[in-house]
């Protein structure tokens, strides 16, 4: 959190300023490596209840791996969920519910930069709390 507030403050001083990509450039490289190594977390399960997704729930398993195919019992493909449009570009079937472990991609556990190395920053939060 405090590395977050750190580079939209040094953003802040120098608008100008950007020696490294930055933001998801949405190739598809970590739903690839990752997408087959999932767990959906009790919100995700609760959110796709509530909406109805019984085509994702049918999905995860008894301990909660999930894109674990119904009818073998084990881990499908990495994400059947992955839309590719091109070699170098890909977009979520499901993003606006998609697992939150998708959506904390990547953390701090990565420095914030993904598969590729690039820098993805979290949206800021509301401008009261930056310094806050």
């Amino acid at each position: 959190m405090m590395i977050e507030v750190l580079c939209r403050l040094w953003d802040r001083i120098h608008p100008n300023s950007q020696p490294y990509q930055r933001g998801c450039r949405a190739c598809g490289q970590c739903c690839d490596l990752y997408g087959g190594y999932l767990h959906a977390s009790d919100a995700d399960l609760e959110r796709w209840r509530r909406l109805g997704r019984e085509d994702l729930l049918r999905l995860v398993n008894e301990v909660g791996w999930i894109w674990i195919d119904p009818k073998q019992g084990r881990r499908g493909q990495p994400c059947p969920f992955l839309q590719r449009i091109s070699p170098e570009e890909a977009r979520c079937g499901i993003h606006e519910i998609k697992p939150d472990m998708c959506r904390d991609y990547p953390s701090l556990d990565h420095g914030r930069h993904c598969v590729r190395g690039i820098y993805i920053p979290r949206p800021a939060p509301p401008k009261e709390s930056i310094l806050h």
